[in-house]
């Protein structure tokens, strides 16, 4: 009796190795993340003049105008624009520093865009969003708010006019958008959920296994 549970126990065991194997070995199994709006002219648009090359922002530390090209300086950016009058802004800091924790020698930055009447800038001091090297806060003008969100980065919000491609409605404050290394959307993602930020460090870690 005693050897036959002994016998039962193995097989219990090693049935877990046994199928990996055979998945490795026999298996394909590719986890490929969509790339989104690869074509620009499918985004909803209202600015025509808005393209990647014009955009300009202002630095938050040096306080100069930079290009939007100058901004991409990681192979990886996770960009969002911040309420930061939400009362639960914490949240989405605690879960924006988890992600910049978990890839600490990953080429990957967090790119905070606020909006700023120009007469107030001086007000923000030097202080960003977060407290890191790899996280950096650019300014734009609230009037660029509409075309940045609709246009060059394509939030699924709810005012998005047609049918967007993400499975899920995000507010613009919580959304998180996913750049790769040719600055391709790959993902959206909620800031301020813990179980999408899980999906958006899985999504990163997908990327980083087809360099």
């Amino acid at each position: 009796m005693k050897k036959s549970k002994i016998l039962i126990l193995l097989v219990t065991l090693s049935f877990p190795v046994i199928l990996y194997l055979f998945l490795r070995s026999y298996g394909q199994n590719e986890f490929n993340l969509p790339i989104f709006f690869e074509d620009q002219e499918k985004r909803y648009c209202n600015d025509v003049n808005l393209t990647r090359d014009n955009v300009e922002f202002m630095n938050l530390n040096q306080k100069e105008i930079v290009k939007l090209s100058e901004i991409y300086d990681a192979d990886f950016k996770v960009i969002h624009f911040p309420n930061t009058q939400d009362p639960e802004i914490q949240t989405l800091k605690n879960e924006l520093n988890r992600v910049l924790n978990t890839f600490d020698e990953v080429s990957i930055s967090i790119l905070s865009l606020q909006s700023i009447d120009s007469g107030k800038v001086d007000q923000l001091g030097n202080t960003g969003f977060l407290p890191s090297k790899k996280s950096k806060t650019y300014l734009y003008h609230e009037n660029k708010r509409n075309s940045l969100i609709n246009c060059l980065y394509a939030f699924p919000t709810k005012e998005w006019d047609g049918e967007h491609p993400s499975e899920d409605i995000i507010a613009a404050d919580e959304t998180l958008v996913l750049l790769d290394e040719q600055n391709r959307i790959r993902g959206y993602y909620n800031g301020y959920e813990t179980k999408e930020v899980d999906r958006l460090i899985l999504e990163i870690r997908v990327l980083l296994s087809k360099k």
